[in-house]
């Protein structure tokens, strides 16, 4: 959480490619740009917003990224926690990243005691399959002990 300043708990509602040059290069990488529509789970509030991380396929042209988030996982109607973060050196085309890239993107399940975020192992910043409302409960934790560090 110090190193993001939102993470929306939603849906995926599009997904688009861009080319994007990074700051001081001359080679315009792929992006995928996913719009997530929902809740921000740091503040409360609704929100959406498009973040992006490098890879994918643009005008039939693919770039692969060892650390992108697989497929199945930023398909439009999927239900999501995505971590984002302001980012200035992708370039024009890129405002937003996914931040970790695939670690900053968990899916969203519905089991019969409601919503679970589904982890994705040690260090990661879900590590173990959770429950929305814990999460929202570890959230608020952090946030507040964070608070009272500074």
């Amino acid at each position: 959480m110090s190193k993001t300043d939102a993470c929306v708990r939603g849906t995926i509602t599009d997904v688009q490619a861009v080319r994007s040059t990074i700051d001081d290069t001359d080679w315009a990488r792929i992006f995928t740009v996913v719009t997530v529509e929902g809740e921000d789970l740091y503040t409360g509030q609704p929100r959406t917003l498009e973040m992006a991380f490098m890879g994918g396929t643009h005008q039939g042209e693919t770039e692969l990224v060892s650390s992108m988030p697989a497929v199945s996982d930023y398909r439009i109607g999927n239900k999501v926690v995505a971590f984002s973060a302001p980012i200035a050196s992708w370039g024009e085309s890129v405002g937003r990243c996914l931040y970790a890239t695939y670690g900053g993107l968990y899916r969203e399940v519905q089991t019969r005691k409601g919503p679970v975020v589904l982890g994705k192992g040690a260090d990661f910043a879900i590590e173990n399959n959770v429950r929305i409302t814990d999460l929202k409960t570890a959230i608020a934790e952090i946030q507040l002990a964070n608070k009272e560090a500074k």
